[in-house]
């Protein structure tokens, strides 16, 4: 059931009839800020945001679950350097959200704003050879479906519907860039393997907890994790390659295309492919991470319960 952004309430504590104006009223709220940072010059757009995350990171009650997940990573970070880390991961959502709002103008600018830049031992993507692209919330993480229309290939991408229909029909739209068709997470696996049957490739962000997922270690404590990706690159015969973008100074970005990730072991049973592949995403994750982790979007819990007992 949807939430609210500007309330504590849940929607199942509102009658229908006023849900919809409390939507509308906050629909509205966020479509008066997109219009400000979309006035703006990009750099100004990415520090309003910075700013806003900021401050309203003050008061977002995932603020606890943030501090959880980083302290994980960072065991041996003291109170400060943990404070420091939170508040710059609220700001990185602010900078998240001008990017997503201002991808076309990025896109546009391309020539001089994004870069593709294929790591060493990576392959060309081409619309001829399906692919199962792997994502995670890090940096500026909503470029990374431009490898789509950048190499001509139409790229379903999955995404996670927001809780107020009408902001979602809003940010939808500045989606549209991708020239792709948009996956609900509700079902989304379905219309991955029907695209897969047909011969296309498809993208997906994986570095966030499944109830149903499998215990893959995440910087070194059992995570539950999507190990789909793997398993739908063997079934089909697929590359599963890595896709991470960077924010560059002056207002620009990278888009990295990692080398394919594959089992060290070929003749290992299917499972363990699998979850050697989700490993070895894991492990990429990591070092990305560690490497950039003011940027790391984790709103959420990661690990189970029991982790962040351990590292109270």
């Amino acid at each position: 059931m949807p939430r609210f952004y500007f309330s504590s309430q849940r929607s199942q504590d509102v009658s229908g009839w006023l849900a919809r104006p409390m939507w509308l009223a906050e629909a509205a709220a966020i479509g008066l800020v997109v219009a400000v940072v979309r006035a703006l010059p990009l750099r100004g757009a990415l520090a309003l945001g910075a700013w806003l995350g900021h401050v309203l990171g003050r008061f977002s009650p995932r603020i606890d679950k943030v501090r959880s997940n980083l302290r994980v990573v960072f065991a041996s970070a003291d109170a400060p350097e943990l404070d420091r880390l939170t508040r710059a991961s609220f700001a990185n959502v602010g900078v998240a959200f001008a990017e997503l709002v201002n991808l076309r103008r990025i896109w546009r600018a391309r020539r001089s704003r994004l870069e593709f830049n294929e790591m060493p031992g990576a392959t060309t993507p081409t619309a001829e050879r399906r692919t199962v692209f792997v994502t995670a919330h890090l940096g500026p993480w909503q470029m990374t479906p431009l490898v789509g229309p950048e190499y001509g290939m139409t790229i379903p991408v999955i995404y996670a519907p927001e809780q107020n229909p009408y902001v979602d029909r809003l940010l939808n739209r500045f989606r549209a860039v991708f020239d792709a068709p948009l996956v609900a997470r509700d079902g989304g696996m379905r219309a991955f393997v029907r695209a897969l049957r047909q011969g296309q490739s498809i993208g997906l962000t994986v570095d966030t907890r499944l109830d149903s997922g499998e215990s893959v270690p995440f910087f070194g404590e059992p995570a539950m994790t999507n190990t789909m990706p793997a398993r739908l690159a063997l079934k089909f015969d697929c590359d599963l390659v890595p896709v991470l973008a960077e924010r560059l100074p002056g207002g620009r970005f990278r888009v990295n295309i990692h080398p394919p990730i594959t089992p060290a072991d070929l003749q290992a049973p299917n499972d363990d492919q699998v979850l050697d592949m989700s490993r070895q995403i894991n492990a990429l994750f990591e070092r990305e991470i560690l490497a950039r982790p003011e940027q790391w979007l984790c709103l959420k819990r990661r690990w189970p319960k029991q982790v962040y007992q351990h590292h109270a």
